[in-house]
């Protein structure tokens, strides 16, 4: 049975229903990363970790974890903090802004709060916006306990997700990020991040800078435009299926790792896998929220790779 650790955040996502109205769900980028990829392999252990309060709040938070059949064993409780919020806002194209309330988040303390588990993992992941969270000590840990989980057969999968609000400077992301990236075996770097953060001008100039990296695969995500996978000296291109409508943004970049991890540990090639993120993503940006809820996500999505019935695809349970 594979399995995959998953560390972060996740916070209560508000969204206007009417002028008057606000919608709440729960959501994050490594929490939306962890649904996808349940939903896309069920027969996944997939083990969150991350920290919340003890109000009722947190237990409804660690109650919809469990409903999306998420491994919660590793969900430390903080006596003093309670889990972070923010309202997102979306235009006439779905674009999406965000406001946000989590300068006192338990996450941004998990790794006081958590003992993290001492076993073997097929995949860890971790996002940009983890260690951001975090401060230096906790940084540190976090580097120490991927080095250990790789030594022991686990495949290292980093998202840099580059928010500059958590980051005292430019400088500390990219020292930061970069050490994270060394640490990986597999990445999903972007092309804003990396203009902002390294002047990356192309994907020429990504990859020859995680090549420098060492690292194993690298997936070049690129909006609605082809996926780029480097992996062992090897350049594939793989299309994505246009999406008639574009709602929400919000978790595209999430879903997609979602999806392709899930088929990665299926035992699928990165060809597949990239395929399949992208249905992942194209279904969940036809909706609102970064978790579109489960009844429309499956048939959307059944409906979305039977039209690529022409390639290898796998379809969600």
């Amino acid at each position: 049975m594979p399995s995959c650790l998953i560390i972060g955040e996740c916070m209560v996502e508000l969204s206007p229903k009417d002028p008057h109205t606000l919608n709440k769900r729960f959501a994050g980028d490594t929490f939306n990363t962890a649904v996808y990829l349940k939903r896309n392999l069920p027969d996944c252990v997939v083990s969150y970790v991350t920290a919340v309060g003890n109000d009722a709040l947190s237990q409804q938070m660690i109650d919809t974890m469990q409903l999306e059949g998420l491994d919660t064993r590793y969900v430390a409780r903080s006596r003093t903090h309670t889990v972070g919020m923010y309202l997102v806002s979306t235009d006439d194209s779905g674009e999406r802004s965000f406001s946000y309330w989590r300068s006192h988040s338990a996450a941004r303390n998990l790794l006081n709060l958590v003992t993290l588990p001492d076993t073997c993992f097929d995949m860890v992941y971790v996002s940009g916006i983890t260690v951001a969270i975090l401060d230096v000590p906790q940084r540190e840990q976090l580097l120490r306990a991927l080095a250990s989980y790789r030594e022991r057969g686990a495949c290292i999968v980093f998202d840099p997700n580059y928010r500059p609000l958590l980051w005292v400077s430019e400088q500390e992301a990219r020292d930061w990020i970069t050490r994270f990236y060394a640490a990986c075996d597999l990445a999903f770097p972007g092309g804003d991040d990396h203009a902002a953060l390294f002047s990356h001008s192309d994907e020429h100039a990504i990859v020859r800078y995680l090549h420098n990296l060492n690292i194993d695969e690298i997936v070049l995500k690129r909006g609605a435009d082809n996926i780029e996978i480097y992996q062992q000296g090897k350049h594939t291109s793989v299309a994505v299926n246009p999406v008639d409508k574009v709602v929400d943004t919000t978790s595209a970049g999430d879903a997609f790792i979602g999806g392709f991890i899930a088929a990665r540990l299926a035992g699928y090639s990165s060809e597949v896998a990239a395929t399949m993120g992208a249905d992942v993503a194209g279904v969940v940006i036809g909706a609102k929220g970064a978790i579109v809820p489960a009844d429309y996500y499956q048939s959307s999505l059944s409906n979305r790779t039977n039209r690529n019935a022409s390639g290898e695809v796998i379809a969600a349970e």
